[in-house]
């Protein structure tokens, strides 16, 4: 019963009632009992009052008590445990039952009682008086019975006086508490085995509530209650079974939101925290340590509240929150743009519960934005240039400016020169764009390169004369393996890059074009002698309409050299050059063997094969276990 505080408290309840019982009984007893005893005690002295009240003087003769009347009041105290007392009424006490010594007073006070009850029967012409009466000292009750003394003419010449003590109804008073309570406490011994019984009855179930009670604090919602027991027991029993299943079921769908929620934040790519009213974090994915620039050593290092003090964003959330409005701004760092969305979190009442903030790096998307807005630009000047051209000598042959047939016929080769250039730039970006979105269709094959290189050295030497330039070659008696490739975009490109070159190479200069092969790859490499590249423009030589003259007076769209990264990279050659401004510039293509690229893909054959047919064989070892068991 240690920890039975129910049935101690019944116990002690069954204790604290049957002693209240026995103690107001005994009270009430006690009270009650006091004036029966003495109207009992009245009745059964009152016969011997009148029977001595007649028969203690002699008829003839009243001057003297009769022996027998003498001896009856002597012997009274023995006898019956009172006191008689014979008043006369000139006389006074003339005989008395003899008193205890103790206490020395009890008889003069005993006849002061007598005599005023004497008088008092006297006074009221009763047949009998009944008083009571304490004495101080004693610290006992008396009662006196008063009968009168009546001669032959039935005048009172006296009166019989018994005086009883109290102590014979006390005691008898005593004697039934004691039966009382003695009863009482039988009782209790009797009853306390069924009541602890019972209680233990009652608090098992309760007992089995609590465990469930406590088991749901500590998130375990398995246990359940003893639903046996009737009435309001077990109703309360499968009410809380019935709590628990309830509150399983929303803390697995609460867990399983949480967990798709987590989930969900942690695949956002931008980064999100979201803070209480009091600005301590709730929420947060890891990739605000990525949007950030730092590293997961860092992220372990530190928390995300240390991590947004440090960094001051906690002040975007102060804002928010006091605000009550979204607070958005960019901010740099580490040569990253961050874009920073702050939005407080509202109740219906609009009180501020917290905010959630979002972050997300936009340095990409600005430099994206930069690359559009610049290729818009570019194209804009681009095609501005002829068509201003076109325009400028439009206007006068259509207003008839222009009268002599030889400025006509200049005007119009203009014109057509004009018309060409801009149907050329349409026609690359139209390219680019193809080999970019990957519907140009390149199909890969074995490509003799030095017969590509002679093919092109043989259709440009012409052109190349033209421009007063020098065209010199090399390689081409050499014995190179076939490349792996696509010989008409490898042609594109070489006549990319000597277009290129004789754009950027004065008259008198030399082109060169070589052919050979570098370790495992075979090149084909176009140099001039032109001006040449500044070394801060080679890093976006191969960037759409990039110029290396800013005012883009300069021959040409602006595309080629992307044309040709872009179908190198298709291909999977690579594209490099190298250049110093005044001393000329060298593109080199490098192309891989067509021997080792098939062999690098017979290889991944043969791998994808022995997979395959150890799975087939893995397969066909199951059915044969299969069948086995089946046999």
């Amino acid at each position: 019963m240690k920890n039975r505080f129910l049935v101690r408290r019944i116990f002690y309840l069954l204790i604290a009632a049957i002693l209240l019982w026995t103690i107001l009984t005994a009270l009430f007893y006690s009270y009650v009992a006091n004036p029966v005893f003495t109207r009992i005690k009245s009745r059964e002295l009152l016969p011997r009052a009148q029977l001595i009240a007649g028969s203690v003087y002699e008829q003839e003769n009243s001057d003297g008590a009769t022996e027998f009347c003498i001896d009856l009041i002597r012997n009274s105290s023995t006898l019956f445990g009172n006191w008689i007392y014979i008043v006369d009424n000139t006389l006074g006490v003339r005989y008395r039952t003899p008193l205890p010594a103790e206490p020395p007073d009890l008889s003069e006070k005993l006849n002061e009682i007598v005599l005023g009850e004497h008088a008092a029967l006297r006074a009221q012409d009763e047949e009998h008086r009944l008083g009571e009466h304490r004495l101080t000292g004693s610290g006992d009750r008396f009662l006196f019975i008063s009968v009168p003394i009546l001669d032959h003419q039935q005048r009172q010449t006296g009166s019989v006086v018994i005086v009883q003590p109290s102590k014979e109804m006390n005691a008898g008073i005593q004697s039934l508490n004691f039966a009382l309570l003695t009863s009482s406490l039988i009782v209790l011994v009797i009853m306390a085995f069924p009541v602890v019984i019972a209680a233990l009855r009652l608090v098992r179930p309760l007992e089995s509530m609590r465990l469930v009670a406590l088991a749901m604090i500590d998130g375990d919602f398995s246990q359940r209650a003893d639903e046996k027991q009737e009435g309001e027991i077990g109703d309360l029993a499968r009410t809380i079974n019935r709590m628990a299943e309830d509150l399983s079921a929303s803390f697995q769908q609460l867990r399983a939101q949480a967990d798709s929620l987590r989930q969900i934040i942690d695949g956002i790519g931008e980064g999100i925290v979201a803070v209480d009213r009091d600005g301590r974090i709730t929420q947060y994915n890891n990739k605000i340590f990525a949007v950030f620039g730092l590293d997961r050593t860092y992220a372990t290092l530190t928390t995300p509240e240390s991590f947004l003090k440090t960094s001051r964003i906690n002040a975007f959330f102060d804002q928010a929150m006091k605000s009550k409005k979204t607070v958005s701004c960019e901010i740099s760092k580490d040569h990253r743009q961050i874009q920073v969305v702050i939005t407080p979190l509202l109740t219906e009442q609009h009180t501020i519960i917290g905010a959630v903030g979002l972050f997300r790096d936009i340095t990409q998307t600005e430099r994206l934005e930069q690359t559009r807005r610049d290729y818009v630009a570019n194209v804009s000047h681009e095609l501005r240039t002829p068509l201003t051209a076109m325009r400028g000598l439009l206007e006068p042959l259509t207003d008839g400016m222009v009268t002599s047939p030889e400025d006509q016929h200049r005007y119009h080769e203009i014109l057509l020169r004009e018309t060409l250039r801009l149907s050329r730039l349409i026609n690359d970006m139209l390219e680019l764009s193809r080999i970019q979105a990957g519907t140009s269709n390149i199909q890969p094959e074995r490509v003799d390169l030095i017969n590509v290189v002679m093919d092109v050295a043989d259709n440009y030497q012409a052109s190349i004369e033209d421009h007063d330039l020098q065209l010199l070659t090399s390689g081409f008696d050499r014995s190179l393996p076939d490349v792996w490739g696509n010989a008409d975009r490898i042609e594109q490109i070489l006549v990319i890059l000597l277009d290129n070159a004789m754009k950027f190479t004065p008259a008198g200069g030399t082109i060169r074009l070589d052919v050979g092969r570098s370790f495992n790859l075979a090149y084909a490499a176009v140099s001039d002698t032109g001006i040449g590249i500044d070394a801060e423009d080679l890093e976006s030589i191969f960037d759409r309409f990039y110029k290396e003259d800013k005012a883009h007076r300069e021959p040409g769209t602006g595309l080629g050299l992307s044309i040709a990264k872009e179908i190198a990279d298709q291909l999977g050659f690579e594209l490099t050059v190298q250049s110093e401004r005044h001393a000329g510039s060298t593109f080199t293509l490098l192309i891989p063997f067509a021997d080792d690229v098939m062999q690098s893909l017979s290889q991944l054959k043969d791998v994808y094969d022995s997979e395959s047919g150890h799975t087939a064989q893995d397969d066909s070892s199951r059915s044969g276990a299969t069948e086995d068991d089946e046999d």
